[in-house]
């Protein structure tokens, strides 16, 4: 027999109230920032990944020498870009990249680029691409996400807890009534509103139902089990589901007779 716990069939939580989830909100307000976000330009001197050390060398020499031009009193950052960029995608426009988030560019690109000040030219920076010359030109901090704006994701992480809760709780209340009385299933079973179903009888080599289950199997072909007839321990089958079983009849292995098997033998 086995008693199963299945979380999808536990009645749905009630739906939280306005206190527990704006505390749940001042708890984790960290996560509901907006992210900082930096006003970028830069100039490319673009390095092929074929290319010799010759031109590797003069093209981080170019770089250089805008870089020290880009940072002279009075420099237009966006003209040297303009004359000396080789990114289409951001030439023509003065080198700009617009509002630039974490994870949006290439790692070096990007450590550089929030570590900076506004107002700020660095370079030059090595990627991939080539060399690089940044200019940041404005900052704007993470602002604080509302507890409106979240209120339905915070509902729907307060239900997802309660429901583990509740998963947790009846099988925590399960464990602790079969062994009160660890030689049947039925009392512990009806306490918690579940019931106890039949399971088999299958073999070591059958595959029905959770008697597929390696950790099935394994104790319900214990000899603990067999000689006691007493329930197992919760026997976790996914993250959601656990089970626990007793074994109520065990029929010992034997040699079948020859009329059994005698087409198979054929």
């Amino acid at each position: 027999g086995c008693v199963e716990v299945l979380r999808a069939n536990l009645p749905a939580p009630a739906v939280a109230d306005e206190a527990t989830l704006r505390k749940r909100f001042e708890e984790e307000k960290a996560r509901f920032v907006e992210p900082e976000q930096r006003l970028a330009s830069h100039i490319l001197v673009r390095v092929d990944a074929d290319a010799d050390e010759a031109t590797r060398k003069a093209a981080q020499e170019k770089a250089q020498g805008l870089a020290a031009q880009a940072r002279a009193a009075g420099a237009d950052f966006a003209a040297l870009a303009k004359a000396n960029s080789e990114d289409p995608g951001s030439r023509d426009s003065g080198g700009d990249l617009g509002w630039v988030e974490r994870g949006m560019m290439v790692a070096p690109f990007e450590e550089a680029l929030f570590s900076m000040q506004p107002g700020e030219v660095r370079g030059p920076v090595q990627t991939d691409f080539g060399w690089h010359v940044l200019q940041l030109r404005e900052l704007k901090q993470g602002a604080q996400v509302g507890f409106e704006q979240v209120r339905e994701e915070l509902a729907r992480e307060q239900a997802q807890a309660d429901r583990e809760r509740a998963y947790s709780e009846l099988t925590g209340r399960l464990t602790d009534l079969v062994y009160q009385n660890p030689s049947a299933l039925a009392p512990a079973a009806e306490q918690v509103g579940l019931q106890v179903q039949k399971l088999g009888p299958f073999t070591r080599a059958d595959t029905i139902g959770i008697g597929a289950s390696p950790e099935v199997k394994k104790a319900a072909f214990s000899e603990a089990m067999i000689e006691d007839g007493t329930a197992s321990d919760p026997i976790q089958l996914g993250p959601d589901r656990s089970v626990v079983i007793r074994v109520v009849e065990h029929v010992p292995e034997r040699a079948r007779p020859l009329e059994e098997v005698r087409d198979q033998v054929v």
